[in-house]
């Protein structure tokens, strides 16, 4: 479930972006940011997922969880819980937990480089 509300934020953000661009840049602009986000993407999810990777184990980690209890219920809308009977649960959060990070390095990096286009828009109509 974060999984997909991830790469729904990635959709919607890469639509406005194009959106924004042909607005104000044109067709071929437009373009080339939506490919700069496809390409900062798949790089960063792979960086990230090769250093979380280091942290968390592929395989994952089986634990003991009561069948409907609350951490259960919240466990299940996650997206990397797998159940395996007799109360125990596979749990494997190295994707998930690899693309959290990533989204939060992207937000940073894409509020940073768009406000660097509004610095250089104002100067070239208000030079000084």
């Amino acid at each position: 479930m974060i999984t997909v509300i991830i790469f729904y934020l990635h959709t919607i953000f890469a639509i406005f972006v194009f959106a924004k661009s042909y607005q104000s840049d044109g067709l071929i602009q437009a373009f080339l940011n939506v490919i700069f986000i496809i390409i900062i993407f798949t790089v960063g999810w792979t960086l990230t997922d090769v250093i979380i990777g280091l942290i968390i184990s592929d395989k994952g980690y089986i634990i003991n969880i009561k069948y409907k209890s609350f951490l259960d219920e919240i466990l299940r809308l996650t997206g990397f819980y797998k159940p395996l009977g007799d109360n125990k649960v596979l749990l494997t959060p190295k994707d998930t937990i690899s693309l959290i990070v990533l989204t939060i390095i992207e937000v940073f990096f894409y509020r940073f480089f768009y406000s660097l286009g509004k610095v250089k828009e104002e100067k070239l109509k208000y030079p000084n």
